[in-house]
């Protein structure tokens, strides 16, 4: 093998593999801390979005995946942002429960703050913890939040009203 070719191998395998990496770091969920929320909120300025609140041990959260996997099939340019409410330091299970659901390609965060209360508040001042909570915002970034496990048909009435 020349000097030339082994450079331009070398180089390929260089470009590869930080596309592999670039790709497995925008699929680790990000720190959820004070203003994160909001943040979110306002880089989908103008555009429907649903936010689901999630976790790990909750049984209904991980059945609700299925229909969060069929509607983001349905609907790939609607962004959903998945939020576990798990602590930071169970960041590679949440995202190991995403791929399982075939979820990782979502917009993926975990709280990150040690008074998740204070966060939850600051999310939204009713909201007391209680999970599934899914928040459907319309292009307007209205927002109706609903606790509990819910069907496809109404995912499909909420993402049209």
């Amino acid at each position: 093998m020349t000097m030339s070719r082994f450079k331009v191998l070398i180089s390929a395998l260089l470009i590869f593999f930080s596309v592999i990496v670039t790709a497995n770091e925008a699929n680790t969920p990000k720190a959820l801390k004070f203003g994160s929320y909001q943040t979110i909120i306002d880089q989908q300025a103008g555009h429907p979005l649903v936010v689901v609140f999630w976790s790990i041990t909750c049984a209904s959260c991980l059945k609700e995946m299925a229909t969060i996997k069929e509607i983001h099939q349905e609907r790939p340019n609607l962004p959903i942002v998945m939020i576990s409410t798990d602590d930071i330091s169970e960041a590679p299970l949440v995202l190991a429960t995403l791929k399982d659901n075939g979820l990782s390609d979502l917009d993926s965060w975990v709280f990150a703050e040690s008074n998740s209360q204070r966060l939850r508040y600051e999310i939204d001042s009713k909201w007391y913890g209680e999970i599934p909570r899914l928040y459907f915002l319309d292009a307007d970034h209205n927002r109706r939040g609903i606790s509990g496990k819910i069907s496809k048909a109404d995912w499909l009435e909420l993402l049209a009203g």
